[in-house]
């Protein structure tokens, strides 16, 4: 036992002192917090963007700007909300929707359940004026000023060499020259470039659709022309077909003799729903913030583990072949049997493992206190409901048993390979296994009992990852022992066979022996 620790402490010590190791483990909580950081940068870095508006019908321009318009002021309520979200006095996560504590809660939660509601209620109201006005007595006094968005689209003025009275084709021809960044509009006396052409024929009419009825325009274009290089920005376009289908349902219900208000009020109507649990004792059957954190959770522990395991296996992995290669193993072996070696690898470097985890989450404790906000206070009272819930035997259970199933069979793998290019032909097939589970983390959480993820979780190698991804759910008993029992067996099959394997491959050299000759290797007494 004694060999044993100080191998361990050995392999410990050599992996922590190397600066790749570090490297390593500050990664992943620098991306967090680049990622924390870019994603409101990024949001609003998107440049204006100028647009031709040609209606020949002479029914929808109106209805485009109109919809261009809502399209801003929805990008300012979904700031406003962010900035509410991130300025507004200690919240509670055991709320539920229907049990807000402030006007703030109500707003966000109206915005969360239907925001196209929340829009019609928000431009009703006064928009942002109003909004302000009703959030003041809930922000912190230190709260900044709100910053609206700037407008992303703008109309621009129509060169004088396009006549809108010609064809469409020929508006289009006229035009494809600044749609391609050949030649530039003027916006205010300075040089842009055309983001998109919006053409609306004057025939458009033709091509509306109605149950049982057939559109009367056949051949070219049909409807509303959008005319754009960038394809991948779908706001534009979705906002004016939307409005202008809204414009058109419109002069149909009055057609109807149906007003159009009483329709706009009846699609704002709706009935909140409460999010019960059965389970729950009389009384907190309601499900809060938090119980929705606790459902959600696992799959943040699934992701910690397979990072966590995938690092410390490859240090186990790439150790033992820079070992063999460099005849270390042998100086090692004349003190220590390989039993003993084979152990103190596996303990050494899981401690490495365990101060990965370790580090990552005093990284993440200091970002919250460093970064004061109401946005790390959020997360810091997730991180104490998850912290605080029984997941946490959970994950310390399937970590190790994660880390003692994979790293003996890693082991193995670089106990007969002499390079880690050899290895990654045999590594390769035992990562993908590992992808698997990782792949069906969300579909895992909202069925984690289906019949297919209660069969795979009995597979050894899954076991890990989808039990630990169904923790949350209570998973039935026997899927729990059952699991267990397997996982634990495995484990124990698969360190003596790693152990036949390294006693035989740790001094092996030449080609890594093929499946069958380690089987005959240890069917022999030699």
């Amino acid at each position: 036992m004694n060999m044993i620790r100080l191998i361990a402490w050995r392999e410990y010590m050599e992996n922590v002192k190397t600066k790749g190791f570090w490297v390593g483990i500050l990664i992943f909580p620098l991306i967090f917090t680049a990622m924390y950081f870019l994603q409101t940068t990024l949001s609003n870095a998107t440049p204006t963007r100028y647009y031709i508006l040609i209606d020949q019908s002479g029914k929808y321009e109106q209805a485009v700007e109109t919809a261009i318009e809502r399209d801003h002021q929805r990008r300012i309520l979904q700031s406003f909300v962010s900035y509410l979200l991130d300025n507004r006095k200690e919240s509670d996560l055991n709320l539920t929707v229907a049990n807000p504590n402030s006007g703030v809660d109500q707003f966000v939660d109206d915005v969360d359940a239907d925001e196209v509601a929340a829009l019609e209620e928000w431009l009703d109201s006064g928009g942002l004026d109003f909004a302000l006005t009703m959030a003041s007595p809930n922000l912190e006094e230190d709260a900044p000023p709100f910053v609206a968005p700037e407008y992303q689209f703008i109309a621009a003025e129509i060169p004088t060499n396009v006549d809108v009275n010609s064809s469409p084709e020929e508006i289009a021809a006229a035009l494809r020259p600044y749609l391609r960044g050949d030649s530039l509009i003027t916006v205010n006396g300075e040089s842009a470039d055309l983001f998109a052409l919006i053409l609306i024929p004057e025939n458009v009419d033709n091509d509306i659709t109605r149950p049982n009825t057939m559109p009367l325009n056949s051949g070219g274009p049909a409807g509303i022309q959008y005319w754009a290089r960038n394809l991948t920005d779908s706001r534009l376009p979705d906002a004016i077909s939307i409005s202008i289908n809204s414009e058109i349902r419109g002069r149909e219900y009055q057609q109807l003799g149906v007003d159009n208000q009483l329709v706009r009020n009846v699609q704002r109507t709706r009935l909140p729903l409460s999010q019960l649990d059965p389970t729950a004792e009389a009384g907190e059957e309601a499900v809060s913030m938090a119980d929705t954190f606790r459902q959600f959770a696992p799959i943040g522990f699934v992701y910690l583990m397979f990072v966590s395991l995938m690092q410390s296996v490859q240090y186990l992995l790439s150790n033992t072949i820079e070992e063999k290669s460099n005849r270390i193993i042998e100086v090692l072996l004349a003190s220590v049997t390989a039993g003993e070696l084979m152990m103190g690898k596996l303990v050494g470097i899981g401690m490495s493992g365990l101060t990965t985890i370790a580090v990552w989450l005093f990284s993440f404790y200091l970002f919250g206190v460093l970064y004061d906000s109401s946005q790390t206070e959020l997360i810091s009272q997730i991180l104490e409901v998850v912290l605080s819930s029984d997941l946490i035997p959970w994950f310390v259970f399937y970590y190790f048993a994660g880390y003692a199933l994979y790293s003996g069979i890693f082991l193995a793998i670089g106990s007969l390979c002499n390079t880690l290019k050899e290895a990654q032909a045999l590594m390769m097939p035992m990562i993908m296994i590992q992808i698997i589970p990782i792949a069906m983390m969300a579909f895992v959480v909202l069925d984690p009992n289906n019949t297919i993820v209660r069969a795979m979780s009995w597979f050894p190698l899954f076991t890990p990852y989808l039990m630990m991804n169904r923790a949350a759910a209570d998973p039935p008993m026997i899927d729990v022992v059952g699991t267990t029992i397997l996982l634990i067996l495995s484990i124990i099959f698969v360190l003596w066979f790693s152990g036949k394997v390294f006693r035989m491959g740790v001094l092996r050299t030449g080609q890594p022996p093929k499946m069958m000759e380690i089987f005959s290797m240890m069917r022999s007494k030699h």
